[in-house]
């Protein structure tokens, strides 16, 4: 994979993309035996309230060449690839967002410094109705850490201007740029790759 993997920041924001590879949708799925398959390829829906969709964090592959089912979990897949057309491809991948807790996330940029992004669900309630919506959250993660760190979460303890903050606080100008509110969560993709100038 290059530098910068073919996805932009329209492609996490945008309900359609964020939301398409939760149904079946044309891709392939890489293992870690080296094996490649390709068809529909669905993951699951993250929920950060009490109702939870599609279970747990497995990967479900329709294998279009032998007309099999096959579902994969974290210890055999390398990378997960959407192909949305010709223009659009996503790479998702299993991060580590705890000592014992892997989940699917989008490969945004790498670099020093690999952005990962993903799409979960949450409910709000109002009086005679349950609506539900997706919000984006962003996880960062170098080389040699173990576990990748929030950025921005759907439920903040931190604000991602105080996180990016500690997590960039060895490139001043990154940091300078976060504290005059040149750079704010809206431009996070902008946020890691000039960090990634300054590191590489």
């Amino acid at each position: 994979m290059t530098k910068k993997i073919v996805l932009t920041l329209l492609l996490v924001i945008t309900t359609t993309i964020s939301f398409s590879q939760y149904t079946w949708t044309n891709g392939e799925v890489i293992l870690k035996n080296g094996k490649t398959i390709s068809g529909e390829v669905k993951i699951p829906v993250v929920s950060k309230d009490l109702i939870h969709f599609n279970g747990k964090s497995k990967v479900r592959v329709k294998d279009k060449t032998k007309g099999g089912k096959y579902v994969f979990n974290e210890d055999e897949v390398e990378l997960i690839k959407f192909i949305y057309s010709d223009s659009e491809v996503a790479y998702f991948t299993y991060i580590p967002v705890s000592k014992k807790k892997k989940e699917i996330f989008c490969i945004i940029t790498t670099g020093p410094v690999t952005l990962y992004g993903r799409a979960v669900g949450m409910t709000s309630s109002h009086p005679g109705m349950i609506t539900f919506h997706n919000l984006n959250e962003f996880y960062a993660q170098r080389a040699n850490e173990k576990i990748a760190t929030a950025l921005q979460t759907a439920r903040p303890s931190k604000s991602f201007k105080n996180r990016a903050i500690d997590y960039f606080s060895n490139c001043p100008t990154v940091v300078s740029k976060l504290e005059n509110k040149t750079l704010n969560k809206d431009d996070i993709i902008r946020v890691v790759e000039e960090y990634n100038d300054c590191a590489g």
